[in-house]
């Protein structure tokens, strides 16, 4: 990877205590590995700071970088004063946050909409983070904790929050959280709307921009899920912009990985796959294991869709250690599941029927029928290579009454409704296989899709 530095107006705030605990390690870290390049660009900072009235030429940087551990350990002094008020801070959150979860659900709201003692700036901060995590898990936990955080965010004043910029970009965020939340249980006007109230917080108002981004690659995901890539590609794109500006090396990481999204979805391999590897190099497999999980997983599934599945399995191989120390059951059925599609690129027949069945039956005890269904038609390209006519029958009908008891929409009733014709028929071939399960996993958040066997 190309060394990255931090920029003049990150390395500025530095000085100044001015950026978060993450954004104060990220860069303490570069520093710490003796980079020349910005220890001479801090030492002129530090010396304008201190009332330097003429720019610094180059000698004089030279005898400054000198006598920069002197410098650091000021900057330090000052950085972790600052550091330690704010952590004191997120204690309270912290207990006040564990406080709530004690009660019943309804009795959380009326105590964060009345009590004075949770009208607490890093209570909102709290509930955000958590909302995030729940994400992964339990969207509709995440529904519920991200409202309490708009419900706090609302009622704070800038007094709370030292300054109107912070005010707003807390607002804009917690709102950005619930709407990403409802995004995520495919409630997509609800999404639309927590948006709508999240961006008018950014608009003709302070806010930081490390704020704006984080509201911008929110939006991006919904504008992804709605299909509607363009405007997907330009906010990430947006974001992206920001986080490389502020020199959030691992925000940017992140972006990236959801950006590989959009190329995975209009057909652009080579781009989703480019996309990924810049993740990868950007991301902190230490500070967030579960995203640099995820951007591996996305490029061993890409590889494989682009025919390369032995490199695929090769990646695979190195990553799996990653699944099993993750350790819970949905990232287990995702690497097992995963290694049924990759078994069955290398031609590996009846491991990737084996792998199949386990994940198909562990989705149907969970309630996951949608999933369920998903990998029944992994299963039924398995059968049709093996020219199990029967058995690809059979798939057919179960696979149509699973999404038949999940509601699924006419459109994608339809899809399965040819399939199981042609199965019937013992005109059911692979290709239609995979044109069926990749219409099913687009129309899963898009209603308004229609299906063509043909396309």
């Amino acid at each position: 990877m190309t060394e990255t530095h931090p920029t003049s107006e990150a390395l500025e705030q530095f000085l100044l205590g001015q950026l978060s605990s993450l954004e104060t390690r990220d860069i303490a870290r570069h520093l710490l590995t003796g980079c020349e390049e910005c220890h001479g660009a801090m030492a002129c900072l530090w010396e304008s700071s201190e009332g330097e009235e003429e720019p610094v030429q180059a000698e004089e940087a030279v005898a400054v970088r000198d006598g920069y551990d002197e410098v650091l350990d000021r900057v330090f002094a000052r950085v972790v004063a600052a550091e330690a008020a704010v952590e004191e801070q997120k204690i309270v959150g912290r207990r006040l946050y564990g406080e709530l979860m004690q009660v019943p659900e309804a009795r959380r709201h009326l105590l964060v909409g009345n009590s004075q003692r949770f009208k607490n700036r890093m209570l909102c901060e709290c509930f955000i983070e958590e909302a995030q995590e729940a994400g992964h898990d339990d969207p509709h936990r995440a529904i519920a904790i991200a409202k309490l955080a708009t419900l706090v965010a609302d009622r704070l004043e800038v007094e709370d929050c030292d300054a109107e910029e912070a005010l707003n970009g807390l607002r804009a965020r917690a709102w950005a959280q619930l709407g990403n939340a409802f995004r995520l249980v495919f409630d997509l006007a609800g999404s639309e709307q927590a948006f709508s109230v999240a961006e008018s917080w950014l608009d003709d108002r302070p806010v930081s921009l490390l704020d704006r981004a984080r509201v911008l690659v929110l939006r991006a995901s919904l504008r992804l899920d709605q299909l509607r890539l363009p405007e997907a590609f330009q906010l990430f794109d947006r974001g992206a912009f920001i986080y490389r500006k502020l020199g959030q090396w691992h925000l940017l990481g992140r972006t990236l990985l959801q950006k590989a999204l959009v190329c995975e979805e209009s057909g652009d391999l080579e781009g989703e796959m480019r996309l990924l590897r810049q993740a990868l190099d950007l991301i902190d497999p230490q500070a967030d294991p579960r995203v640099f999980l995820a951007a591996r997983h996305n490029l061993i599934r890409a590889l494989h869709d682009n025919g390369r599945s032995r490199e695929a399995f090769a990646l695979l191989f190195h990553t799996r250690p990653l699944y099993l120390k993750a350790g819970d059951r949905m990232t287990l059925l995702k690497l097992r599941w995963l290694e049924g599609v990759v078994a069955f690129g290398l031609r590996r027949i009846e491991q990737a029927e084996a792998a199949f069945r386990e994940v198909r039956d562990a989705y149907g005890e969970l309630g996951l029928k949608y999933d369920a269904a998903l990998v029944s038609l992994d299963l039924a390209g398995v059968y049709v290579v093996q020219r199990r006519a029967s058995d690809v029958r059979r798939m057919a009908e179960e696979t149509l009454a699973i999404f038949s008891a999940c509601e699924t929409h006419m459109e994608a009733m339809a899809a399965l409704a040819v399939f199981r014709d042609a199965a019937n028929l013992d005109r059911a071939e692979l290709e239609l296989v995979r044109k069926v399960s990749a219409f099913l996993k687009r129309a899963r958040n898009n209603p308004d899709l229609h299906f063509s066997p043909s396309s």
